[in-house]
């Protein structure tokens, strides 16, 4: 493996995260606040361990709702967002597009892969520390319960050291085979596919409808990826992702949303796909902090919903799970909350009503703002707000602009506010 080359990164930058509040963790038979340094340096509860097994052993079975109830029932990080992600799949139920459930398939098996302790895991996790995280290591080395505690991180949060231990050392295929069970495998899209996609780098060319157009840095040649927000905070970085197959148009989508990185790392990332090392394009990233050009950590990704390519807001509960909003909020949020609405609800209508002026701008507009509004829509309530709300005369063609730059998978939901839309402007 590349973990036996010489080279190591130095990085240039010790800029570390200071800023991030350490997690806390409840559990249902009460809620405590507990660092991760303390768990760590403790045995695992037993019983925690238990409730994630069963919770793995309903995803395989492909029923979102007991894995929830699973993962909910032992300690659990209180901001931990798996739970958003598997409730944005309920939620949807028969709604859900089915390349959701490949992203949560293959979450399934990543984590299946870290219950089991698989080696190829741990593998995946000390490769990425050595590349990536160079100066994190030197700086805990020294302490073991740090240096676990780094571990920890990189295992539950790095996509890259995700994406090696499926892609490149086989779990993903491993998991369809001998894990996944017809329930789930019958509600994914192409999923066996998937373990044969490459990572690549592209630039943003431009946003059509429910599509981004993109270049490849590899042959210069265009390809066209499902539009759910990835480039929603584009500027003229470029993109490093695996491209997967899907049935829905255009036929392919990011598996998880991708990396911006800078053009020398795209063009690195790209020249390494004709490298016999499958890891090449992790240690053109790695230069790249070596180089300067990137600090530590750039390569995070935020997480998403399986549903959507745009970040998850930083959502902050009090001890008993409770949202607590800011205390100043928007003067139409102001309003909403008046009417009587959850706040997750008044903002969702907020965007959905600045997705309405956006369509009426121009096309182009409409398809930045459309993962925005199918985010939105997904929050529960947020769809019968709207046909209270956001139905008034001149919002027919907007919500059908909208409809038309939306996934299929939203846009018959907002074809129907058109429709409420028309027929509140002939009743009136």
């Amino acid at each position: 493996m590349p973990v036996s080359r010489k080279r190591r990164p130095r990085p240039t930058s010790r800029r570390r995260n200071a800023h991030r509040k350490r997690p806390a963790y409840t559990s249902g038979p009460g809620l405590e606040e507990v660092p991760l340094r303390t768990l760590l340096a403790e045995p695992p509860d037993t019983d925690t361990v238990e409730c994630l097994r069963r919770g793995l052993e309903a995803g395989a079975r492909g029923d979102a709702e007991d894995a929830l109830k699973h993962e909910l029932s032992g300690a659990y990080i209180l901001q931990n967002p798996c739970r958003f992600m598997l409730h944005d799949l309920i939620e949807q139920g028969a709604d859900a597009p089915p390349w959701a459930y490949s992203r949560w398939c293959a979450d399934l098996a990543y984590r299946s892969m870290l219950m089991a302790e698989d080696p190829r895991a741990d593998e995946a996790v000390r490769f990425v520390m050595a590349t990536l995280h160079t100066y994190a290591v030197q700086r805990v080395a020294d302490d073991p319960i740090d240096f676990r505690v780094l571990g920890a991180s990189v295992a539950a949060s790095d996509h890259v050291a995700q994406d090696i231990a499926l892609y490149a050392l086989g779990g993903l295929r491993d998991y369809l085979e001998h894990r996944a069970g017809p329930g789930l495998l019958m509600r994914c899209d192409r999923i066996r596919e998937w373990v044969d996609s490459d990572i690549g780098a592209y630039e943003l060319v431009q946003i059509t409808g429910c599509r981004l157009v993109l270049r490849s840095f590899a042959d210069g040649g265009q390809v066209e990826a499902l539009n759910i927000g990835a480039a929603s905070q584009a500027g003229d970085e470029a993109f490093v992702g695996r491209l997967v197959p899907i049935t829905a148009e255009p036929g392919l989508m990011f598996a998880t949303r991708p990396m911006t990185v800078d053009r020398v790392t795209a063009q690195a990332v790209a020249a390494s796909r004709g490298n016999d090392d499958p890891l090449a394009w992790v240690w053109a990233l790695s230069d790249a902090v070596g180089s300067g050009r990137a600090t530590e950590g750039f390569h995070h990704t935020e997480t998403t919903l399986y549903t959507s390519d745009l970040p998850l807001p930083d959502l902050v509960f009090d001890r008993n799970g409770v949202l607590q909003t800011e205390e100043s909020e928007a003067g139409r949020i102001v309003e909403l909350r008046a009417k009587g609405y959850p706040f997750l609800v008044a903002n969702a209508v907020g965007v959905l009503e600045v997705g309405l002026i956006a369509a009426q701008v121009s096309d182009r507009s409409a398809a930045v703002v459309a993962p925005h509004v199918a985010a939105a829509l997904a929050t529960p309530g947020a769809y019968a707000a709207a046909a209270r709300e956001c139905v008034g005369p001149g919002t027919a063609r907007a919500w059908r602009i909208l409809a038309a730059a939306a996934p299929d998978h939203v846009a018959d939901r907002l074809n129907a506010l058109a429709d409420l839309a028309a027929a509140n402007l002939i009743i009136r």
